[in-house]
């Protein structure tokens, strides 16, 4: 029930480096090398059926030549899902650190419930804290959403707001109701 993932380029802000093209250079793509890892592990965790955890580390390494150069980019986060029958909640945590003027920490909450086999209902909760350095803001997300699968048709329907949105004043509303059908 455990899986790692372990990844590395050479030259992250490149393009096209994974594929061995041409890669952009220092002056106009800041970066150096990068590395990604991760660690999930599922069900079974200490004998709880349904319980998920996730942990991943990222970092950037910037060009120290450059005259921009604030450190290396460094990016975390950790997660836990749990699912009993048609209930699964799950919350998760990020932070962003790129060393310049904002460190960016995201708290997301969810729960979802399938009420039977063709309706189900969820709400999830989040709010992204920008620690700027002349002036924080914390950014508020929230959203609610039901779905009514039968056969080939579905209506759905989601209601989600934001606060603050990108760190800045703006707010913003959507509504939405949707009908598909497969033929």
């Amino acid at each position: 029930g455990l899986t790692g993932r372990i990844s590395y380029s050479p030259d992250a802000g490149g393009s096209k480096a994974a594929d061995k093209a041409s890669a952009a250079s220092a002056a106009s793509a800041p970066k150096g090398s990068g590395w990604d890892v991760t660690l999930e592990a599922t069900d079974g965790i200490h004998g709880v059926a349904g319980l998920t955890v996730w942990a991943g580390m990222s970092e950037t390494a910037q060009d120290d030549t450059i005259a921009t150069y604030s450190g290396d980019v460094e990016e975390s986060t950790f997660a836990v899902k749990y699912a009993m029958g048609g209930f699964t909640v799950g919350y998760q945590w990020s932070e962003d650190d790129d060393k310049g003027s904002t460190i960016y920490t995201t708290d997301v909450y969810g729960a979802s419930f399938n009420v039977n086999d063709v309706f189900s209902v969820s709400y999830q909760y989040g709010e992204t804290e920008y620690d700027k350095t002349a002036n924080d803001v914390t950014a508020e997300f929230e959203g609610v959403s039901a779905a009514y699968n039968i056969g080939p048709m579905a209506i759905k329907f989601t209601d989600n707001s934001g606060k603050n949105m990108n760190g800045t004043t703006n707010d913003d509303d959507n509504r939405e109701l949707n009908l598909s059908m497969s033929f």
